[in-house]
């Protein structure tokens, strides 16, 4: 967007802008290709002239086919004065000396005008109308003619060979291991530890899959031969009759002899041990994973 040029601008005057201060006019038809493409924001510079070498520079902002547009206040430019022009006169688009100051003018030109070019450096901006040179190797000029994403690819995978060294293994999350990588199998269904000390290394001996899964709680406590210490403390009642002889049943008071031997009141019990069984819920322990691999750079 901006100030426009083009090359072989010169066509007679179709229809003249009205006196002093039109701003329309046209040019002999299909001659308005030859002028500059404008599209928003866009202008540029042309310049009238007549058989009798009379001039007037103005400014074009808008141009449709062979159809132009004096921008306003754009009448007279440049040091010349308005006129009335006729059918026939020459519209131009040349070199002035108002478009080149404008070229010339810009600030970012300018600062890119003022660095001292050097081997292997690339200008850039670092600010509004500033300008600056920074490092462009070897190497990123071999990227920067890289046509498309695969050239660009294979490039950066040729540098990442010398980036990574062989002998490195890394982690994937992929089914197999990358180009220029070689799986390594020696570790299979194993957790990962994180160590603050030395890595590397390996130990365990039960399977990830094996630990973690449905256990099954079930067994039983040892068995217990009671003691006398250990039963509760407890009577058993004695009952006494007599057996021969006059009076009353002993509980009743009387006297009287008793003949036999008395006897306990028949207790059970062989004195063995027992144990006590229990079940529980089973604690699944199938913990979610994802399966990854090791890879080392060849």
């Amino acid at each position: 967007m901006g100030l426009k040029f083009s090359n072989f601008g010169k066509a007679k005057v179709g229809s003249a802008p009205d006196g002093t201060a039109g701003l329309n006019f046209t040019v002999e038809a299909g001659k308005g290709i030859f002028f500059p493409v404008l599209g928003a924001g866009d202008y540029f510079y042309g310049t009238f002239k007549d058989a009798s070498g009379n001039r007037e520079i103005v400014k074009i902002d808008i141009r449709s086919m062979d159809s132009f547009t004096i921008a306003a206040g754009g009448r007279g430019l440049d040091g010349t004065t308005a006129r009335t022009w006729a059918a026939g006169d020459y519209f131009v688009a040349g070199i002035t000396r108002a478009a080149l100051e404008e070229s010339l003018s810009n600030t970012n030109l300018i600062a890119l005008g003022g660095l001292a070019s050097s081997a292997d450096t690339l200008p850039y901006f670092p600010g509004e109308g500033a300008a600056a040179l920074t490092s462009l190797s070897e190497f990123a000029r071999t990227l920067l003619d890289d046509t498309d994403a695969v050239a660009a690819r294979t490039t950066l995978g040729a540098a990442a060979a010398t980036l990574i060294p062989s002998g490195t293994v890394m982690a994937f999350f992929q089914a197999a291991a990358p180009v220029g990588w070689t799986q390594v199998t020696t570790h299979h269904n194993k957790a990962m530890r994180i160590v603050g000390g030395t890595g590397g290394g390996s130990g365990g001996s039960v399977a990830f899959t094996s630990a973690f899964a449905l256990q099954a709680v079930t067994g039983s406590n040892s068995a217990t031969t009671l003691t006398a210490a250990q039963i509760p403390w407890h009577t058993h009642g004695l009952s006494v009759y007599n057996t021969a002889g006059a009076g009353a049943n002993p509980s009743g008071g009387s006297g009287g002899s008793i003949q036999g031997t008395p006897s306990t009141d028949g207790g059970t019990g062989g004195g063995g041990s027992h144990n006590h069984a229990f079940t529980g819920t089973a604690i699944n322990l199938a913990v979610q994973y994802i399966d990854m691999i090791l890879a080392s750079k060849n």
